[in-house]
Formats: C-alpha cells, sequence, structure tokens
C-alpha cells in the first residue's frame, strides 16, 4: 500500500533525526545517548505492536534456567504476565510471552559492534519456550518457533552492505553456530535488511531458479522502504501465542519488488 510505505519513509527520516538528537542531547554521557536511542525505536516499535502487547528492556529467562544477555526492546505478547513493578519496568521477562527481542546497535560498520550484536543474539536464541506457540508461517520452520526471535536494528553499515553481510555469515561459519542459535535478521534504516532464511521457503522473490541456493544469510536492499521491510519481517516471525487469523499488516506491507537479494559469500 503506497500510503503506507510513504508514511513509514518519513518515520524512517524522523527516526534517523532522533539518533541524531540523541547524541546531542546525552552528550558526555554514553548511557543516556543509549537510553534516548532504545526509546526512540521502542516507541516506533509500539505503534505497530499496540497494547495489550507491551514494550520493554531487560533479562529474558527460561523455563529450563537459563537467562539471556539484556535486549534494548522486548516486545511482551499479550499473554505475558503483568510482571511489572510501579514504575512500570518489568521484573521478569519469560520465553513464553516474548514476541521479540530487538538489539539497538546503531554503527554495526564497526566490526566490534556488530560482533557484540550478534553475540548477545547467540544468548537469546539459546532461550527455549516449553511449546511451539505456532505452526509453520511465512517461511519460518517449525524448529524456530520454540526459539525466542530476535533482531538486530541499526542505521549504519559498512559502505558496501555486502561486505557486512559477508561478515555475519563469517562469523557464524567460525564458530560454528547451528542456523536456530543464529539471529532471525538485521536492519540497517535505509539500506536494508541481513536475514537469516532458514529453509528456502523464505526465499519469496521473483528471481528464484532451481539451481541456486536460497539458504543462509541473504542481503535484501530496501533502501528508503527499509522500514516497512523491518516491519513486515516483524510481523512474520514465530510469536508468543498462537492466533486465530493472520496479522492484518503483512497485507499492505508485502513488497512487489525491491531493489536486489545478495547471498553471502563468507
Amino acid at each position: 500500500m503506497d500510503d503506507l510505505y510513504q508514511l513509514l519513509r518519513e518515520d524512517a527520516i524522523e527516526l534517523e533525526s532522533k539518533f541524531r538528537r540523541a547524541s546531542i542531547e546525552g552528550k558526555g554521557t554514553s548511557q543516556e545517548i543509549a537510553d534516548f536511542r532504545e526509546h526512540a525505536l521502542q516507541d516506533f516499535v509500539a505503534r505497530f505492536f499496540p497494547f495489550p502487547h507491551r514494550v520493554t528492556k531487560g533479562k529474558i529467562r527460561d523455563a529450563y534456567g537459563s537467562i539471556g544477555d539484556s535486549v534494548d526492546c522486548i516486545v511482551c505478547n499479550p499473554n505475558h504476565p503483568y510482571t511489572v513493578d510501579s514504575h512500570g519496568k518489568f521484573r521478569l521477562i519469560f520465553a513464553e510471552g516474548v514476541d521479540v527481542a530487538i538489539e539497538v546497535k546503531p554503527d554495526i560498520a564497526a566490526s566490534a559492534e556488530l560482533i557484540r550484536g550478534l553475540e548477545q543474539g547467540i544468548s537469546i536464541k539459546a532461550l527455549k519456550r516449553r511449546n511451539a506457540p505456532t505452526l509453520m508461517r511465512g517461511g519460518w520452520s517449525y524448529d524456530r518457533a520454540f526459539h525466542v526471535p530476535y533482531v538486530i536494528f541499526g542505521m549504519r553499515c559498512k559502505s558496501n552492505p555486502l561486505d557486512t553481510l559477508n561478515e555475519i555469515a563469517a562469523f557464524y561459519a567460525s564458530r560454528g553456530t547451528p542456523p536456530l542459535q543464529q539471529a532471525d535478521f538485521i536492519a540497517v534504516n535505509g539500506v536494508g535488511l541481513f536475514v537469516n532464511y532458514l529453509d528456502a521457503s523464505m526465499y519469496c522473490w521473483g528471481n528464484k531458479d532451481s539451481t541456486s541456493k536460497h539458504t543462509g544469510w541473504f542481503f535484501e536492499k530496501w533502501g528508503d522502504d527499509t522500514l516497512a521491510g523491518f516491519i513486515w519481517r516483524l510481523q512474520m516471525l514465530a510469536h508468543a501465542s498462537i492466533k486465530m487469523q493472520d496479522d492484518l499488516l503483512p497485507y499492505y506491507l508485502q513488497p512487489k519488488v525491491i531493489q536486489g537479494v545478495f547471498g553471502a559469500n563468507p
């Protein structure tokens, strides 16, 4: 839907501005800068996961005793217990009640920043839900539904996005990380999405052919429409509860054409 895409392009500009303003408003205190940026993304995400969803930050734990690293933006499903203190902060966050965990890494052109985000993700993907909350949907496999979805959101990557793509794939290859324990996708505003195609059904683009490999890490070049792709991919994740009907936003965000899709070559 053109109107929705146009509004999201404006949102992308506004979000970029808020990230820049955070550097001024929190100048001298890196934690304040990070807080301002986290709040900007949380406010944006909350518009597409409205109440009774809740958006917070913190550490997620599972029923097996594991606790993941702290994450900047966590979307709690309506089924999550209201474990909130008088200041609105979640005391405990449970894996079975999390739709998605999103880490803010503004500049993943810096290898150290990218690696920190990927390492955080491994701790999140190691968390297990007791039961799979959904059947196969949107190309996401049934096995992946047992894992908490993990996403990174940034504003900058390397000048050639394929260098970042290959760096992501090389990171996981060097550690032998199974695909199910890798991040679901990484969004870079104004550039595109780096997506973990767990199985070939996730490759939904027109240039698919029977001889090509369509699993692994791919870069989807969305350009100015990256926020639309970000929301679309968030909607297609395996959320924390079975839904009686499909989400409505994918009908309006389903892309007909993007600028290109490129596979990793680590």
